[in-house]
């Protein structure tokens, strides 16, 4: 079914969190763009927000509010999670509140834009 599709896509964004949490920061080649990593760590979450939602929302779950709250609890926790495994990582900085902040934004963004795609997609039938 299709609310298994999404729940798959989201364990395989979180298993490649971890994994991208483990490694090393990316070198960067260029021009120091300020805030590069909030961005990414938003963009991130944004992607995981969106499946998570998807999932949620195909699984019959209603209304919209419902959604967005418990798709903002497991991305806050996800995000706290990722930052204290960064901890763990010497070439890494974990328990960066700003990054968490970034997290949570992007989870909520994520979430949003699939609730609205899917209110779109309803009233255009």
């Amino acid at each position: 079914t299709h609310e298994r599709f999404w729940l798959a896509a989201w364990l395989i964004w979180f298993i490649t969190l971890w994994f991208l949490s483990s490694g090393n920061p990316s070198i960067q080649n260029g021009p120091e763009i300020p805030h590069l990593d909030k961005i990414m760590h938003w963009g991130y979450f944004a992607i995981g927000g969106f499946t998570f939602a998807n999932f949620l929302h195909l699984k019959g779950l209603s209304p919209a509010k419902k959604i967005l709250m418990i798709t903002l609890i497991i991305g806050a926790s996800v995000g706290a999670l990722d930052e204290f495994h960064q901890s763990f990582n010497p070439a890494r900085s974990g328990n960066d509140p700003y990054d968490w902040c970034a997290d949570i934004i992007g989870t909520l963004s994520g979430a949003f834009y699939c609730l609205s795609m899917w209110r779109r997609l309803s009233t255009s039938s």
